[in-house]
């Protein structure tokens, strides 16, 4: 196992923003491993969201989450949440064991040498995975009502290695007239939630964003989604999934697997995921398979 490394983000917040809930601790002693997850909220809110599946492995699995600086997730709020840079870096050298990753990390991640994911939220009772579409929108009171409207104008991506943030757009766009660079200038956001911000302020004409993380804006009431027009609209993409890294004991992936198949998601989880109640397993080349073609045609494009 990996020694933690000092990729912890700011400072620690207070214990009572989330912690584990009491429970007996399980026969023998837990086995650490460091979790990392991505920048997409803060400490706290991805504690609130995600305590619950967290509390649920400690318990279920027989495991001790911990940040990159060994500190227990059951006795600190202090989770950590990374750019994506640091994100593929921790898991890719196994500095992180336990990671939800978005979609578009994932080729290069498995490239790497590391597992394919292991669990995505779906539908217990269908089986069916979650996902999402890249759609690219703009104000719905703006004159734009097809993608040709936005050549020679102003289109939002988030950051480079974002899948429907950047690497979908550039893959599929020429498809519809619009070759990022050009057709339209290409501004990095920094994030979906900024590009559909700038997009409702006026900074963009239009913006490439996640469809799952642009409904979370409005079960959140961020944004009216009355107020946005969608343009264009990609098939379905796999959402942000888990990995384990390689150098996790066989044991113990079979216990971390086991249970998060069995954590039945929290009202407050259901609504921000709707129609997603439980962890699902990942067929990767099938369920990937449209990021993977994003995937293909972006290493082609750089050589």
């Amino acid at each position: 196992m990996a020694a933690p490394c000092a990729l912890a983000q700011g400072n620690t917040a207070p214990p009572a923003a989330r912690s584990f809930e009491t429970a007996p601790k399980a026969a023998g002693a837990r086995y650490p491993l460091v979790l990392a997850m991505p920048r997409t909220y803060s400490k706290q809110e991805t504690m609130g969201i995600w305590g619950g599946y967290y509390s649920h492995l400690a318990q279920c699995a027989n495991v001790s989450l911990r940040n990159q600086v060994g500190e227990s997730l059951e006795q600190t709020a202090n989770v950590d949440v990374l750019p994506e840079k640091d994100l593929i870096e921790a898991v890719k050298s196994g500095k992180a064991h336990l990671a939800q990753v978005n979609p578009g990390l994932v080729p290069q991640i498995v490239a790497a040498g590391q597992p394919a994911p292991f669990a995505v939220p779906g539908n217990k009772a269908t089986g069916k995975p979650n996902s999402y579409k890249l759609i690219l929108i703009s104000r719905v009171d703006s004159p734009y009502r097809t993608p040709a409207d936005l050549v020679g104008k102003k289109i939002a991506h988030t950051t480079p290695t974002s899948n429907s943030g950047n690497l979908a757009p550039r893959a599929l766009f020429p498809a519809i007239g619009l070759t990022p660079e050009k057709n339209y200038e290409v501004v990095f956001s920094n994030g979906h939630e900024r590009s559909v911000m700038g997009v409702m302020h006026g900074f963009y004409d239009a913006a490439a964003v996640a469809s799952d993380l642009f409904s979370r804006m409005v079960v959140k009431g961020e944004v009216r989604g009355s107020s946005v027009r969608t343009l264009w609209e990609s098939p379905p993409f796999m959402t942000e999934s888990w990995i384990m890294t390689k150098d996790v004991p066989a044991d113990v992936q079979a216990r971390v697997k086991k249970c998060s198949m069995s954590y039945a998601f929290p009202a407050q989880l259901q609504k921000l995921l709707p129609g997603n109640d439980t962890f699902v397993p990942v067929n990767y080349q099938r369920d990937f398979a449209t990021v993977l073609e994003v995937y293909s045609k972006s290493q082609a494009a750089v050589k």
